[in-house]
């Protein structure tokens, strides 16, 4: 299950702690934001820098006849089951699963997203689940939409926004009128979403206010996609990933071309964008325990002409931390219906069309969590590490004087400055004994440590130890800044 050393290090923990917390809020310390920014860093170079893609940062509120044209209000719900005793709500579903997984029914549990809801509420009756707390005889299943309202001035009805993807269909129209660009062409954010969650759990895996980084690719569906932009993508043909086809029961490794022929993936397109998902995952850190899955057609979202989930490995099982989904035109239709605007688009040779769209898109806590677990290292030292690579770390160096000279101290500081001013990220510290200073930033997932002594008095240099196999070098303060 979860490691203590997260919340010892406050990496993140429960929101509002003092008044007893408040379930499926977290907040993070500084060590989880720094990690939290590197990811974004990463997923901006490949989602945004790459494909040279708009970003922008929409808001958090918007008004009800959005969610009415993006069905939100309608079909944005979860199977809620409710204790006839004690009345503690359960999302239904959820229930279900775990129930069958600590039974070692694999199989049932992986049935559990294709069930309608009067099958959940059989299999919960024959299976004589009951009330985690109470023990109580739980109620039928119904449904409980999962959006937050609010009111906008008086009596404005708004909702928080349950994904970011909606400002991005909004705001397309105006973006194309006025920074002109051709298709096919990416509009990305990275922002917060809201989803009153049932009965949240599993740490940073069920969350009501949570980060998404999400990617809008639209396109003509009737254009060459043999091509993105000035990119040939027939480079990306025989690129390797684990994949779930339909129907099997553990994953293989297949080519992208390979995927495109069983038709398991729709498109080109949408291949490039498991490629650069498979590509973003292995720079943070994530080469193995996680797959590609082929989401099955009874639970395949509506608009929906295609869906793929990227699924992690953790104390929790797989979880889903990305989904890409192919939802063709009907997300601008929806709004060009409902505000009465035209959000068409012409091809140059006056054939006017609603464009495609291709949505690759992360949980950022999610996989914050997905990494931390699978980055944990206890290999006897006597102590467990995040073994994160140098893209990820929240500090690059941390400098340590050995002793509390004054000499060494400012001979540290020294270093700690010129580190700083090439933008490498470093920390300092002077407190406690080196090794638990070692110990302290090892935990954090620091690569590298560097200790000043009093050999550095003499001749300038430093010791380096590495974190990973915790052998030391010496080099010279001058190699150091000038090859960080």
């Amino acid at each position: 299950m979860v490691d203590d050393l997260f919340k010892r290090r406050a990496i993140y923990f429960n929101a509002f702690d003092i008044y007893g917390g408040s379930s499926g809020l977290y907040e993070y310390g500084p060590i989880g934001v720094r990690i939290r920014e590197n990811i974004k860093k990463v997923w901006r170079h490949y989602f945004i820098d790459y494909l040279d893609s708009l970003e922008i940062d929409g808001s958090d509120i918007a008004p009800r006849i959005v969610f009415e044209a993006s069905e939100h209000i309608e079909l944005f719900n979860d199977p809620i089951v409710i204790c006839s005793s004690c009345k503690t709500p359960y999302r239904a579903d959820k229930l279900l699963e775990e129930y069958f997984e600590r039974n070692n029914k694999k199989l049932e549990a992986d049935s559990i997203k294709k069930l309608n809801d009067k099958e959940i509420e059989r299999l919960i009756i024959e299976n004589d689940i009951r009330c985690e707390r109470c023990n109580g005889k739980l109620g039928n299943v119904e449904r409980f939409n999962l959006m937050f309202k609010t009111n906008l001035g008086y009596n404005g009805e708004a909702y928080l926004r349950p994904e970011t993807a909606q400002n991005i269909f909004v705001d397309f129209i105006y973006l194309k009128k006025s920074i002109g660009f051709d298709l096919p062409r990416a509009i990305g954010q990275i922002g917060r979403a809201y989803r009153n969650e049932i009965s949240p759990r599993q740490e940073l895996v069920r969350m009501r206010s949570f980060t998404q980084m999400e990617l809008e690719l639209f396109f003509d569906p009737e254009s060459d996609q043999s091509k993105f932009r000035d990119k040939d993508l027939s480079f990306i043909y025989s690129y390797q990933i684990p994949f779930k086809r339909v129907g099997e029961t553990e994953p293989k490794i297949y080519s992208l071309k390979e995927l495109l022929d069983y038709k398991s993936i729709p498109n080109i397109y949408f291949a490039f964008m498991l490629y650069l998902i498979d590509r973003f995952l292995k720079d943070i850190g994530i080469s193995n325990n996680y797959r590609f899955r082929e989401v099955e057609k009874e639970e395949l979202a509506h608009y929906s002409g295609g869906t793929v989930d990227l699924e992690i490995k953790t104390s929790y099982g797989y979880i889903e931390c990305e989904g890409t989904a192919y939802r063709r035109d009907f997300d601008l239709k929806r709004h060009s219906e409902f505000s009465k605007e035209d959000l068409s688009v012409s091809d140059g040779k006056g054939r006017k069309f609603i464009p495609h769209v291709i949505e690759p898109s992360f949980g950022l806590d999610r996989l914050l969590f997905a990494l931390l677990e699978n980055s944990l290292v206890d290999d006897g030292r006597g102590w467990k590490y995040l073994k994160l690579n140098d893209k990820i770390a929240p500090y690059k160096y941390v400098v340590f004087p050995l002793q509390k000279d004054d000499r060494l101290i400012e001979k540290a500081k020294q270093l700690y400055e010129a580190l700083f001013n090439k933008d490498i990220a470093v920390a300092y510290s002077q407190t406690g004994s080196i090794g638990k200073r070692y110990a302290k930033f090892d935990e954090i997932g620091v690569p590298y440590a560097i200790t000043i002594d009093y050999q550095t008095l003499e001749d300038n240099t430093v010791t380096i130890r590495d974190r990973d196999t915790t052998k030391q070098r010496r080099v010279s303060i001058e190699e150091l800044i000038s090859k960080p």
